[in-house]
């Protein structure tokens, strides 16, 4: 039953925060849109927000799901990790591909995102010495 917890928090965690990252990008974005329409130089630069900012802040988002998972299993911890991985990554990448198709840097990072999570799991092992 504890294993089905850690999995269930690790996920809905994610999920949830992934979510209303979401909708404050959303507010971002139509405020961006706004501001770009007087500042033209403002068109140029969306593609490093995403670079720069986005695909951090979702693997720290991924990171943390993972240490919470590590930190409620506390056993087996890398397998409920990448439970926990391959749910939400399969979630996230299936929905994605429902109106879009899977690029080269699409897969970099369904990799870094299942390895995000496992580095969480791992990096609770490590600070637990267990």
């Amino acid at each position: 039953m504890k294993s089905i917890k850690a999995i269930l928090a690790g996920t809905l965690f994610i999920i949830i925060t992934i979510v209303m990252i979401q909708l404050a990008i959303v507010f971002l974005t139509v405020g961006y849109n706004i501001l770009a329409k007087d500042y033209p130089f403002l068109h140029g630069i969306s593609i490093y927000f995403r670079y720069l900012v986005a695909y951090p802040v979702l693997l720290l988002v991924l990171f943390v799901g993972g240490y919470l998972t590590a930190k409620l299993s506390q056993k087996q911890v890398l397998a409920h990790c990448l439970a926990v991985g391959v749910i939400t990554v399969s979630l996230s990448t299936v929905t994605a591909l429902d109106y879009m198709v899977m690029t080269v840097t699409g897969m970099v990072l369904v990799m870094l995102a299942l390895l995000s999570i496992m580095a969480g799991g791992w990096y609770w092992q490590k600070k637990n010495n267990t």
